[in-house]
């Protein structure tokens, strides 16, 4: 039985709107998500990522095909881009503010929940901080606390943290992580295939097409991973080489700590 909470992409076309040929930026597309998942959409530029998380938030129309929108709802959901152009007010607070002000939010719940909200993501002490002093890292959870506030039903982040250093990247990785424990449902889309551990799922696009849907360790473990271009962590690079070598771990690991339970494993 198809549970109707489901968000479902049902052979899905989206098609280039500014071109006199008939080019898909999505081709066929079916997936589904269900609240709480956290689901890694891998692709590389120009893949699909971005016209696909316009469908999935509801701000893209599709050309053929349906989308059941399920516990994501019918309103247009804002989400974590990779542009700094997304935050529109001075200081967290302030965009915060303005992003309820336009979404119609009651006035006198306005300042409560954007206590809350920045509170979140751990960026407390900094709501009055002007945005331009903020690092990288930072100015992302200002976007996700906008989306927070805004009560987004999903929190989608396209490449959100592909331009941040690594200390960045890591701070926007572990405060998603912390909201996914606490049941928010997480799209995490990248070209990063560090980024990928945080969740068990991955959906790799290519052309516009899902060409993989399954488990991190088959995505890794398999072929695909490096037919589309992609480098291996160094960690399951190692395991790879320490298999083929006739080496058997006791488990395949994605990251250093789990490669060294497993050959911590073997030896025991």
């Amino acid at each position: 039985m198809i549970n109707q909470q489901d968000l479902i992409c049902k052979d899905v076309y989206v098609y280039a709107s500014n071109s006199d040929e008939h080019v898909a930026l999505l081709k066929g597309i079916n997936l589904r998500i269900t609240q709480g998942e956290w689901v890694s959409i891998i692709g590389r530029n120009g893949s699909g990522k971005s016209t696909l998380a316009q469908v999935l938030t509801g701000i893209l129309p599709v050309n053929e095909g349906e989308v059941e929108h399920g516990f994501a709802g019918l309103d247009p959901i804002p989400y974590v881009m990779q542009q700094e152009g997304q935050l529109f007010g001075e200081t967290p607070w302030e965009d915060i503010v303005f992003l309820l002000e336009v979404r119609g939010f009651d006035p006198d719940q306005i300042a409560a929940t954007s206590v809350h909200a920045l509170a979140r993501v751990g960026l407390s002490a900094e709501r009055h901080r002007p945005i331009s002093e903020l690092s990288g890292g930072q100015k992302q959870l200002a976007a996700m606390a906008g989306c927070l506030a805004a009560n987004a039903p999903l929190l989608l982040f396209d490449e959100a943290a592909s331009m941040l250093d690594s200390t960045s990247r890591h701070l926007v990785l572990e405060a998603a992580k912390n909201l996914h424990n606490k049941g928010a449902t997480v799209i995490w889309m990248t070209h990063h295939m560090e980024e990928l551990s945080a969740g068990e799922r991955v959906v790799a696009l290519d052309q516009g097409q899902i060409v993989f849907d399954g488990s991190l360790t088959s995505f890794f473990y398999g072929s695909l991973c490096e037919k589309l271009g992609f480098e291996l962590p160094f960690p399951v690079l190692i395991a790879k080489e320490l298999i083929q070598s006739g080496i058997t771990l006791s488990s395949l690991p994605i990251t250093a700590i789990e490669l060294a339970e497993a050959v911590r494993g073997r030896a025991g």
